[in-house]
């Protein structure tokens, strides 16, 4: 007789006579390591499935620790991509599987932790996004604690997603958490990680010419009370008008004013004597700051410790940990922590009858998140986009009088303190700040009851649910209207799901294991968010402060899916597996009648590593795959609803939506085809996982276009279709292994073609978003998703050029496609050697191709900030562009370089701030040592490791000039590629220290 299970090795034992067998199965690493995790949380034999799937281990992604695990899976996994931006404190991480299927939908990956479905939504306003200034919440996904995972599992097709229904249209990440030891008794890890964070990539700016245009004369016997007492101004002509001080245009921020030759000059912070100014009257040199920059932001600390005690006995286990995130940013009042408690247990009530639970806990506070994009809430629109190369930020750091007034370097005169356009960058750190808070619980309580040896039960109940506020201020004394906004969010999600399991071997050559099952969600969430109008009567922070009456916002949404699936996985002689699954949805947002959605899957693996019979092969397989998964809408989109408004006088007031609903809308709906291959040889010392999807998305949810005249300005409608095709490949070997020393190597590579086959009958353009001030994101019919809009150069027939009379660039008559947000492919490579108990790894992670639109670059240019202009001698020389005049003659005409960069930018000719994507990065790495066991005996540990890690370490290769190309996500919406106001990218390196008892 042969026993076997998955995860375990096999035995036999010859029967006989006897009528009791008694057998232990030893585990299997190596079968463990072909146990995938699949939909709904069924574990699977890999070579049984019939689709991509890719798993990476929690010691993986921890090994450089990452405040949200999200970042950690880019360059990882083939076919995901990962959108970061590491200068924003708990900024928003972006995760798409092969490619963008909605056009104004969701394209996020679904997260399931431990069977609980993650909430994991963005709060980012629409300015925000488009690169037009707010703050960035982040996603809810970062509430996860790293050091709590075990493994994550990948789900990227159709296939292996449509059980999870709508909610699976662009793939799962299945996150499975670490459980209690099964080496009996009790455990205890500690963990302690420090990291600091420095500044990384910066723009590159000018240091040979100051702010302003000139410095101006005031004279002191024109002006005595500008003078302090007993001293006369700096200079003297002898023209008979006396003796004067220079001064700056203070209300001008840009940087074309004198060279910097050390003259002296009046500073911003050398006047206001009758406001008690200390300063007053003293002069500073006409000098570059050419660190002014890096040295205004500050090494930030990441400190964690985390704790966890486990268990376990024959009967059950339990896992329990607390974990503790202190952070610090690069900006000065900057604060983030976090508070995690986990617990994970499982018992045995009988031999049939198995109850386990999950529950955690999360809370966290930030105060001074780094605004993002063109707003004064974000410095880098005062050190880059405009500004002045004189400026001493250690100076700034006093950036009030002693009455409280502001004291700014764009002050509106030498007479008036005002601010002109720019606030002081430490008044915004520390007056005009934000402040946010979430508390949140998720978890789940299953019980399985073993009906016979073949058929069990399964229940499962589980809830995920927080509150979050966030406040925003700007301070009386700012150079905006003093204002407080307040955001507060209640969120509950419930799901209760039955499952009823069947595996068994029915003959020697066929086997079964099969499910059918039920799921009921109930979503509800209550969105209240408060404004002051006219500015606030005082310092207090409160919609009561406001001077005009608040603007008030009360949202309430429900929403409910009811669901029944089935799969059924046919194996055939343990080489051919079939599988056949259904999942039907029925939707509270879709019209009652047209509310049911039907999902089918297919997929078939064939194992043929028997037939070839060689000794170098482990394992080969061959599969294909064929599924359809549905989308539906946000709720309220198929009914006629109102909205209070604040009352006029004693009267009611309501609104309708400017959208106008459809209640005749269907599902989207997207059909895959997927093939693969997956080959393993060598004694698994290579190995290849290869795949071809083929993706059609329909029945778009689309916000058409209508004319106000109708009361509305867009109409919900279902229309348009989406094309996406690509490969995956996931290539992995050791191409080194002997009893002391290994080499690892894993090769991840996706190349996704996507394509909007069409929109609607009426429209074959559909407009994503608005840049702030140049290009617009757009579908277009024929184009791939978020193709960037704007003029471009007008060229001849031969491709050159062609400048005006006046010595600038002729515009192309008409706006059109100048660059596209997706890339032509997508990867990493991992390399891990390990020596006895020392590791050493290192990330790199690429892409090739897609664009954005630089608003730091086309501003930078424009105000002579950055480093170009001021190259050579073009701003007492001129420059000549490059091109022929409409006679075909070359251009020698020269143009003054504030010209230049005016009439030849982004803003007039859009396609000049285009900039290519494109990266190299050595995304991170480690070095770790575990101390062996002839150590570790003598101490009070069973278990030491100490690692040096690093992150961003270096932007290898990149075509952006002045910005990180893999740092510009503003949140996870289909607003990408529009850069506003690009945040420094952060470098940090640190160590951690794990001890086990």
């Amino acid at each position: 007789m042969e026993f076997r299970f998955i995860g375990y090795t096999t035995v036999e034992r010859p029967v006989g006579n006897a009528s009791n067998i008694d057998v232990t199965l030893a585990t299997d690493a190596e079968q463990l390591s072909e146990v995938v995790v699949t939909a709904l949380g069924i574990a699977r034999e890999e070579k049984s499935i019939g689709y991509s799937s890719q798993t990476v281990s929690g010691e993986e992604l921890n090994q450089v620790r990452e405040t949200n695990i999200v970042n950690s899976l880019s360059g990882r996994v083939a076919g995901v991509q990962v959108g970061t931006n590491s200068g924003a404190m708990g900024g928003s991480a972006r995760v798409t599987m092969r490619g963008v299927s909605s056009i104004s939908g969701n394209n996020n990956a679904l997260f399931v932790v431990d069977g609980v479905p993650i909430e994991n939504s963005n709060t980012n306003s629409t300015d925000q996004q488009r690169g037009a200034g707010g703050y960035d919440y982040g996603s809810a996904i970062q509430d996860i604690n790293p050091n709590d995972i075990a493994e994550v599992t990948v789900l990227k097709g159709a296939a292996a997603t449509s059980l999870y229904g709508s909610r699976g249209a662009n793939g799962v990440i299945v996150i499975t958490t670490k459980k209690g030891n099964t080496k009996g008794g009790l455990g205890v890890t500690y963990t302690l990680g420090l990291t600091l964070d420095k500044v990384s990539v910066l723009p590159k700016y000018q240091n040979k010419y100051g702010g302003g245009y000139e410095l101006s004369k005031i004279y002191k016997d024109e002006n005595p009370e500008a003078f302090p007492e007993g001293r006369d101004g700096a200079y003297n002509d002898n023209d008979g008008k006396g003796s004067y001080d220079l001064i700056p245009d203070y209300d001008v921020d840009e940087s074309w004013g004198p060279a910097f030759e050390g003259q002296l000059y009046r500073p911003y912070w050398s006047w206001d004597q009758e406001l008690g100014n200390p300063n007053f009257g003293e002069l500073a040199r006409w000098e570059a700051k050419p660190d002014n920059i890096r040295d205004f932001f500050e090494t930030g600390t990441t400190l964690t410790n985390s704790v966890a005690v486990d268990g376990s006995n024959e009967k059950g286990s339990f896992r329990l940990s607390y974990s503790n995130l202190d952070q610090s940013s690069i900006l000065p009042n900057s604060e983030l922590t976090r508070h995690n408690i986990s617990f994970n247990g499982a018992y045995n009530l009988s031999e049939k009858l198995n109850v386990s639970a999950s529950a955690n806990y999360i809370t966290h506070e930030a105060v001074g998140r780094p605004g993002t994009g063109y707003d004064g809430s974000n410095v880098l629109q005062q050190f880059t986009q405009w500004g002045q190369r004189q400026l001493d930020t250690d100076r700034a750091k006093n950036y009030m009088l002693p009455d409280g007034t502001q004291l700014t370097w764009n002050r509106t005169a030498w007479d008036n303190p005002a601010p002109k356009y720019s606030n002081n960058p430490y008044w915004v750190r520390y007056r005009n700040y934000q402040s946010d808070s979430r508390d949140r619980i998720f978890g789940n309580v299953n019980a399985n009851y073993k009906l016979t040896d073949y058929l069990s039960a399964d229940v499962r109940v589980s809830t995920d649910t927080y509150s979050e506020t966030q406040e925003e201020r700007i301070a009386p004394g700012s150079q905006e209207i003093s204002d407080y906004t307040l955001y507060k969010i209640d969120f509950m999600e419930n799901n209760i799901q039955g499952l009823l399991n069947f595996n068994k071997d029915l003959s020697e050559s066929f086997s079964l294991n099969a499910f059918v099952g039920g799921n009921r969600m109930t979503r509800k969430r209550d969105i209240f968010s408060g404004s002051t109008v006219d500015g606030l009567s005082s310092e207090v922070y409160n919609l009561g402060a406001s001077i005009g009456r608040p603007d008030i916002t009360d949202i309430k949404t429900e929403k409910q899916i009811n669901s029944v699936f089935a799969s059924a996985s046919l194996g055939f002689q343990d080489q051919v597996f079939l599988d056949l699954s259904a999942r039907n949805d029925w939707s509270s947002t879709l019209p009652e009648g047209e509310n049911s959605y039907f999902y089918p899957a297919a997929s078939l693996s064939y194992v043929f590593t028997e037939l070839i019979d060689a000794p170098w092969l482990n394992m080969a397989k061959v599969r294909a795959a064929v599924a359809q998964v549905g989308n539906d809408t946000d709720p309220y989109n198929t009914i006629l609803t109102y909205q209070l408004r604040q009352p006029f006088g004693s009267d009611s007031r309501v609104s309708v939506p400017n959208t106008l609903p459809n209640a005749e809308l269907k599902p989207e709906i997207s059909t895959e085809y997927e093939f693969g291959t997956e080959w393993r040889v060598f004694d698994d010392r290579l190995g290849l996982n290869a795949t071809y999807y083929n993706r059609i998305t329909e029945n778009q949810i689309i916000p058409l276009s209508l004319s106000a005249a109708t009361g509305y300005t867009f109409r919900y409608i279902n229309a348009g279709e989406v094309e996406n095709k690509g490969f995956e490949v996931n290539l992995y070997g050791t191409p080194v292994k002997t009893s002391d020393f290994s080499w690892d190597i894993n090769v991840n590579w996706a190349k996704n073609q996507n394509k909007i086959i069409e929109l609607t009958e009426d429209q074959n353009t559909m407009v994503i978003t608005n840049a702030p001030f140049a290009v617009r994101l757009e579908a277009r019919e024929g184009e791939s998703f978020g193709s960037i809009i704007g003029y471009d150069f007008r060229y001849n027939d031969a491709g050159e050029k062609i400048v005006l009379e006046n010595g600038t660039y002729a515009r192309s008559a008409e706006q059109g496609v100048i660059g596209s947000i997706l890339p032509d492919f997508t990867g990493g490579v991992t390399n891990s050697f390990r020596y006895k108990g020392l590791t050493l790894s290192a990330l790199i992670d690429f892409q090739k191709g897609g664009d954005f639109f630089s608003t730091t670059q086309m501003w930078g240019r424009y105000s002579g900030m950055l480093e170009e202009t001021a190259e050579g001698n073009i701003r007492e020389e001129g420059i000549v562009a490059p091109g022929v005049l409409e006679d075909g003659t070359p251009n020698t005409n020269a143009i003054d370089a504030e010209t230049y960069f005016y009439a030849n930018g982004g803003y007039r000719v859009h396609a000049v701030d285009i900039v290519d994507a494109s990266y190299v990065y050595l995304r991170e790495a480690s070095l770790g040592y575990s101390l062996p066991t002839s150590l570790t005996g003598k101490t009070p540990f069973n278990s030491v490791r100490l690692a040096f890690v690093g992150r961003n370490l270096w932007l290898i290769d990149s075509n952006s000039k002045h910005v990180d190309p893999s740092n510009i996500t503003n949140s996870i919406t289909n607003v990408q590629g529009i850069e506003g106001g690009a945040l420094p990218s952060v470098r940090s390196y640190g160590f951690t220290l794990t001890l086990g008892l």
